[in-house]
């Protein structure tokens, strides 16, 4: 294993639009780290240089997913992040092993995973329907196992915590100092609890709960997608000139029966190729629960579909999720969510499918998307016996998690239990809408934060901090 933290990084300006003073390398980690002599992967990094020339270290960052680019987090943090906290830290994002410029799993070209991920729509009350996207799911899978065969058993987050520490190593840390957002907990979870005592000033935003089965964890994300909607309906009502209706219970009624609507006979668009399916309709409404300053735009969307029968800006909105040949994050999230979690019965999904449709009263059941994503899952030849548990870190430093009190993707009870089994942590709660809360919550959060990466100095365990601003001001 010395051979990798001996290994000599050399940067160099990176090349892109965007990217003028930035520099990139990359460093060589085993594929399996049990055969450390054995075949090797590229990891790619992106550094953001400290203005002051003399950095405190290294802040290391992942944006989730899991496939997000944590190339692309540091070069957007390098336009976002406070100037004392770009003065003090070289910024530092690399991209995990499976996701773009790091050695990639690959499945399909763009085309055929927007076409079964987004826009395809199956009749899963039917046989018929049921079959055909176990068709097409496994014709998915079976691309990965053509492609990523070798790759696929070693994307885990385990693995992908073990490279951070080459790579702590190799920018010339004793700690590591770390900023993860929602899948990026995992990956500081599991670093923290596999090296505790190299952990520096670590920030976990936007917490995952590694103790639950995937089933268990699909269904309570949906559930808390559901919830968000009704506070969504709630804001556009409370507007006045509301699409969906003037009563919260319309709202959401009416979303249901857009739903239903577009799964009989999808809504057209300006591109005659790709109508507005349920499924991207649903993948749309979900990914604009994300970020509530997206809300006023999802209005609009909404208007259009309803006055109009356009459900043009409605497809736009879904386009972080679309899958593009410059990025593999849909290929990627597959591959590590499979990598992590162990294989469930059938009979496991289908009881939290019936929970989710006496519970979620918009989206009544797993979304498409999700669907179709535990199905290829299941197509994989690579499962492990179990999953990655209760992250303890015992004997780590103190450890920051921040919870939002009605995150659609991370549910605040989820920082509350990743709170509750790291030894040494602290939990920051913000009362917002939105999935995570650091560089949208305001002065209470960021000022706290802040000051823990700067001097160390630890926050309050247990500080609730309020919205500060309107919606749409942020």
């Amino acid at each position: 294993m010395e051979k990798f933290y001996r290994q000599k990084l050399t940067w160099s300006e990176c090349k892109g639009k965007d990217r003028a003073g930035l520099q990139c390398a990359q460093a060589q980690v085993p594929l399996d780290y049990k055969r450390p002599e054995g075949k090797t992967i590229t990891i790619s990094m992106l550094k953001v240089p400290a203005k002051s020339g003399k950095p405190i270290g290294s802040l290391f960052v992942n944006p989730g997913g899991p496939g997000g680019s944590g190339i692309e987090k540091a070069a957007s943090l390098s336009k976002s992040l406070k100037p004392e906290i770009l003065d003090k830290y070289d910024v530092v994002g690399f991209d995990p092993r499976g996701v773009d410029a790091s050695t990639p799993v690959k499945c399909a070209d763009a085309a055929a995973l927007n076409a079964f991920f987004l826009d395809a729509d199956y009749d899963l009350s039917t046989a018929k329907g049921r079959q055909q996207q176990q068709e097409a799911a496994k014709k998915i899978a079976d691309g990965c196992e053509k492609r990523s065969g070798e790759l696929l058993p070693h994307v885990g987050t385990e693995s992908a915590a073990r490279d951070m520490d080459v790579l702590r190593g190799l920018v010339g840390d004793k700690k590591l100092n770390y900023l993860g957002f929602s899948y990026g907990t995992e990956l500081g979870g599991m670093y923290a609890d596999l090296f505790p005592k190299k952990v520096g000033r670590m920030v976990l935003d936007g917490a995952v709960n590694t103790q639950l089965g995937n089933a268990r964890l699909l269904y309570e994300g949906t559930l808390s997608v559901d919830e968000s909607f009704g506070r969504y309906a709630k804001r556009c009502v409370d507007g006045g000139k509301c699409p969906l209706g003037t009563t919260v219970k319309a709202a959401k009624k009416k979303m249901r029966a857009l739903f239903d609507q577009a799964a009989k006979k999808p809504f057209p668009t300006s591109n005659p190729a790709r109508p507005l399916t349920r499924s991207n309709l649903m993948a749309s409404v979900r990914w604009a629960m994300y970020r509530d300053e997206a809300w006023p735009g999802l209005d609009q969307a909404l208007g259009k579909l309803i006055e109009k029968n356009d459900g043009t800006e409605l497809l736009e909105l879904s386009g972080p999720q679309t899958p593009n040949d410059e990025s593999n994050m849909m290929e990627s999230l597959l591959a590590i969510s499979c990598a992590d979690y162990a294989k469930e019965p059938d009979s496991v999904y289908a009881k939290y499918n019936k929970k989710l449709k006496e519970r979620a009263s918009v989206f009544g059941g797993y979304d498409p998307w999700t669907t179709k994503v535990i199905q290829v899952c299941r197509n994989l030849k690579y499962h492990p016996k179990a999953g990655l548990g209760a992250f303890r870190a015992k004997g780590s430093a103190s450890i920051v998690v921040i919870g939002t009190k009605h995150d659609p993707a991370t549910p605040y009870r989820w920082a509350k239990a990743m709170h509750r089994t790291l030894e040494n942590s602290v939990l920051l709660t913000w009362e917002g809408d939105g999935h995570t809360a650091y560089g949208r919550s305001g002065a209470c959060i960021e000022n706290q934060v802040n000051a823990y990466l700067l001097t160390g100095r630890v926050p309050k365990d247990g500080l609730v901090c309020p919205v500060e601003q309107k919606q749409g001001q942020r």
